[in-house]
């Protein structure tokens, strides 16, 4: 993915911040648990661009028990399933016997320990956002596998206070389109119901508080532009429904045979929902799988000759399209109906071409498939990290592999459903090819394009498959173990 996207990532997760000329920044940072904030001696710092975090405040808040030697000068954390021993000023951790390498040895400072954020939430089980208006560190429990992730937000949990709460300021109904607009950035959660059918939209942290009032309670408001002669759509309600969360409740009462697609409206105080007639595949076909590569021209040195310098990793024709290609090849072997495209975006937009457009363009390719080809239910977009080698590699029975990233689109209202699937291919690999996968890497806008254009199905994921010091050998190793698990899953119809 794009170099100075990743260059966030390398600053770990690492909740970097620089505040600008204008602003200037409390002396310490604040440390939130599920909204609490916690209080120890020794405040969150940053160390060498790393946000470090005082771990036995977040243990105890965890009921993790935390023991210290001073001879040895060695921290102990245990837990129910874990034990994790952290030797202080030391490059690694040791982890259930495993060595973990650690971005920022862990300090002592007035008898208090810190470590980076990073290995808090690889391990501990959080979920991570830096809150730059509060200068603090905001942390939630999850029950996901997020193992070797960098989660970036919980859009369960609204990011600023009740105060700051957004406003519903419209609900539009027009050319077969539901379009939601606030006063500011929200987080919905979109769901369906049968008998009868129905779309239901939360809209968590929103309030009444703009343009449409509140209806009186245990009452609903309703739309009122809806035609009884519109195919898809015959009647759109409101109400509040957790006045306690502050979460709306938006109801779209579908007509038969009705689908709903999730828009990407470029505006994080939108959502578009457009609704269409449902398309029934040719029963004879499998489900099918369409592969292809946003950033098609991601590469690797090893395969470039005289290219030393990541950030010059890129070429035309030796590129991950030649991984879409062997993950095409070895699935059709398996009897999967699969289509491949390895479009060279640079070259057919010129010198109209715009990096930052790279998923608006792979966008319209995904359109133009799932017209041609009704019947496509699997996405798969491929991808090459900029990580180092060390993170990025693993040898598995003598042979070295290119590990897997998985990424999902927190803007994305039904992220949750990418990501079950995500989960599911991990853990299939890793069940006979422990450590291939580095984990799952949740981003929203703050950090990338934050769609991904996974809201084009729920089994949709973007795969990043090792990184720019990888050879084409040892990643099309891991395209074959993939190959596997994904014709597993399709063979299984989930």
């Amino acid at each position: 993915m794009k170099r100075t996207i990743i260059a966030m990532l390398s600053l770990v997760f690492l909740l970097t911040c620089t505040p600008t000329a204008s602003y200037a920044a409390p002396a310490t940072i604040k440390l939130f648990l599920e909204g609490q904030q916690l209080s120890s001696t020794v405040a969150p710092r940053m160390v060498n661009q790393t946000t470090m975090v005082p771990i036995r405040v977040i243990a105890d808040s965890l009921g993790v028990n935390v023991t210290w030697n001073k001879k040895s000068q060695i921290a102990t954390l245990e837990g129910d399933k874990t034990t994790i021993v952290l030797p202080i000023n030391g490059t690694y951790a040791i982890q259930d016997g495993k060595m973990l390498r650690l971005e920022q040895p862990p300090i002592v400072i007035n008898g208090v320990t810190l470590l980076p954020i990073r290995f808090v939430a690889e391990n501990l089980g959080l979920l991570v956002k830096w809150d730059a208006s509060a200068y603090a560190v905001r942390l939630w429990r999850t029950n996901s596998d997020v193992s070797g992730s960098d989660p970036a937000t919980d859009p369960n949990v609204p990011a600023i206070p009740p105060d700051q709460y957004p406003s519903l300021e419209s609900i539009r109904f027009a050319d077969h389109r539901l379009t939601i607009g606030t006063s500011g950035n929200f987080s919905p959660i979109v769901s369906t119901s049968t008998d009868p059918d129905r779309l239901v939209i939360d809209l968590p942290g929103v309030t009444f508080n703009g343009t449409i009032s509140e209806p009186p309670e245990n009452a609903w408001g309703e739309v009122s532009n809806i035609s009884p002669s519109d195919p898809y759509v015959s009647a759109i309600h409101y109400r509040m429904k957790e006045a306690d969360t502050s979460t709306i409740q938006i109801v779209a009462d579908l007509k038969p045979n009705v689908n709903d697609q999730i828009e990407n409206a470029g505006d994080p105080s939108k959502l578009v929902i457009r609704f269409e007639a449902k398309t029934t595949p040719n029963p004879g076909l499998k489900s099918a799988i369409y592969i292809y590569q946003s950033h098609n021209r991601e590469s690797w040195i090893p395969e470039l000759p005289g290219v030393t310098n990541p950030d010059f990793a890129y070429n035309a024709t030796t590129n991950v399209a030649m991984l879409g290609a062997r993950l095409t090849g070895v699935l059709q072997a398996l009897g999967a109906e699969v289509y491949h495209t390895s479009y060279d975006y640079a070259s057919i937009y010129g010198s109209q071409f715009n990096y930052g457009k790279s998923y608006v363009y792979s966008e319209k390719s995904i359109k133009n498939q799932l017209s041609l080809h009704p019947q496509i239910k699997y996405l798969f977009d491929i991808h090459r990290d900029t990580s180092p080698r060390s993170e990025t590699t693993v040898t598995i029975r003598g042979s070295n592999y290119a590990k897997l990233y998985f990424v999902i689109g927190l803007e994305n209202p039904n992220w949750k459903q990418n990501a079950a699937f995500a989960k599911k291919i991990q853990a299939l690999i890793t069940a006979n090819y422990p450590g291939l996968s580095r984990g799952i890497y949740y981003k929203d806008s703050s950090v990338g394009n934050g769609w991904y254009n996974q809201n084009y199905s729920p089994t949709s994921a973007l795969i990043e498959v090792g990184g720019t010091a990888n050879t084409l050998a040892e990643s099309n190793r891991t395209m074959d173990i993939l190959a596997q698990a994904i014709n597993q899953i399709r063979l299984s119809g989930q």
